[in-house]
């Protein structure tokens, strides 16, 4: 049976964003609207009785809510949410983009102002792949793909850590010669409790574009879950570690062997940033090709090993 989601007054907490896009909650079958962020109302100012009931083709147009039905259809036991690049919005000028996914009886539909598509998106997915598939063991991985993150963003700083039973270790790290001193560099890399290591599991890609923008908050009845959400406005934690080391935007990919938490490949910035839709498929399917490339590095050293142990 499919868990009902908790009504938000039941569990006593406000469910937020970040300021840079809008949410819509609908129904199961993402035909009618039973909560927004409250941010809305800009995207739509011409609403004057307000977004709760209304169905979804009436706010958006047939076209794109179609589109997202169909994207919900896709992924309604996936992993990870639906993105449909540069769609309509009927009544709108310009292309937005959208992600949608199943979040109990609830659909969460993300939207965000679309930037120009990048042509080259697919030759990069390709590119990194190579460059990935060139190298083996487990240390040069890391060093590749921390050089790699940190030159497709452009970011301060981009760090590989192994999670293990006894902490965090950092296996590469790429950054600037300006990043943050050793002291506060240390902060980034430790203290992953077990929700912080859920909450990395559950999230795929995360993404905070400014820690210290306000959060805007959810209208409506009920609590969705948004751990799997882009938009998720920054937990405390995260603003905690802001502070101490002064980074204001953060990137993770959970690096996931065997069907487990393995490590993660953190970026920070110390100035808010953008992450388009282009480049968020990109990140994702380069975390997942990382993954199966640190998999097959580690059974590669498990076969050396068992051959060392047993050569005569």
């Amino acid at each position: 049976m499919t868990p009902k989601s908790p009504d938000i007054t039941s569990r006593g907490m406000s469910p937020a964003i970040q300021p840079h896009g809008w949410m819509i909650v609908c129904d199961d079958q993402a035909a009618r609207i039973v909560g927004h962020s409250a941010n809305l109302s800009g995207l739509f100012p011409a609403t004057e009785k307000g977004f709760s009931g209304l169905l979804l083709r009436d706010l958006l147009g047939s076209e794109t809510s179609h589109a997202l039905r169909n994207g919900l259809s896709r992924t309604a036991t996936a992993p990870r949410a639906a993105l449909l690049p540069r769609l309509p919005i009927a009544g709108l000028a310009g292309l937005y983009d959208f992600a949608v996914h199943a979040a109990g009886d609830l659909t969460v539909i993300e939207i965000e102002s679309a930037a120009e598509a990048d042509p080259f998106a697919l030759d990069r997915v390709r590119a990194l792949f190579s460059r990935l598939a060139s190298v083996h063991g487990l240390d040069r991985l890391a060093v590749l793909a921390a050089r790699l993150v940190q030159a497709i963003l452009q970011w301060d700083c981009a760090t590989v850590l192994r999670l293990g039973s006894d902490g965090a270790q950092v296996l590469a790290q790429q950054r600037r010669l300006d990043w943050p001193d050793a002291a506060a560099n240390a902060i980034l890399c430790t203290g992953f409790s077990q929700d912080a290591r859920a909450n990395l599991r559950a999230a795929r890609l995360r993404f905070v574009a400014d820690v210290a923008a306000a959060p805007v908050k959810l209208i409506g009845t009920k609590a969705p879950d948004l751990d799997r959400t882009l938009l998720r406005a920054a937990t405390a934690d995260e603003i905690s570690r802001a502070g101490k080391t002064g980074f204001a935007a953060l990137l993770s990919l959970p690096l996931i062997v065997d069907d487990a938490l393995w490590g993660v490949l953190l970026a920070h910035d110390g100035a808010a940033r953008r992450l388009t839709m282009d480049e968020r498929a990109v990140l994702d399917l380069f975390g997942d090709f990382l993954s199966l490339s640190i998999q097959a590095a580690l059974a590669r050293e498990a076969a050396d090993e068992f051959r060392r142990r047993h050569a005569l």
